[in-house]
């Protein structure tokens, strides 16, 4: 089981995860807002630079619109984990990573569509609860909790 949050002041909710992206060689922890908004999964500068990208290896960019407007934002090959209980979960996907501007300073990375349409979930705010079944080939193998 993985455990999804509500933050303490925010009260957005977040899921934990890894990320891994091979051709820079940067890893690192990420706190992402879980967003069904979001299309895809998004690195956004607070994240990025906590993990040393430097931002002039990124060549592969596409101009992205959310709600702050347009963002150019770098593709790179990737790979998010999220465990449970003893269980890896992991995706290969296109991480977008969002060029640092003074606007996105202070942004949380997003965990888009991309990831979340693998799991069947359930958000209980009144009960403090984001969980989720991960769901495989239509067959339920875990499940997130709070």
């Amino acid at each position: 089981m993985l455990r999804g949050r509500f933050g303490d002041t925010s009260g957005r909710p977040y899921i934990e995860g890894h990320i891994f992206l091979p051709r820079l060689n940067r890893r690192g922890n990420v706190s992402f807002l879980f967003d069904t908004g979001a299309d895809t999964s998004l690195l956004m500068p607070v994240d990025g630079l906590r993990v040393g990208i430097d931002y002039a290896d990124l060549g592969n960019t596409e101009v992205t619109l959310g709600v702050g407007g347009l963002s150019e934002t770098f593709i790179e090959p990737a790979y998010l984990a999220f465990l449970g209980e003893g269980v890896l979960y992991g995706y290969q996907i296109e991480l977008r990573i969002c060029q640092p501007t003074e606007t996105l300073r202070e942004v949380p990375s997003l965990l888009g569509r991309d990831i979340i349409d693998n799991w069947r979930v359930i958000y209980d705010k009144t009960k403090m609860e984001l969980s989720a079944d991960i769901v495989l080939a239509d067959t339920t193998v875990d499940q997130i909790g709070r």
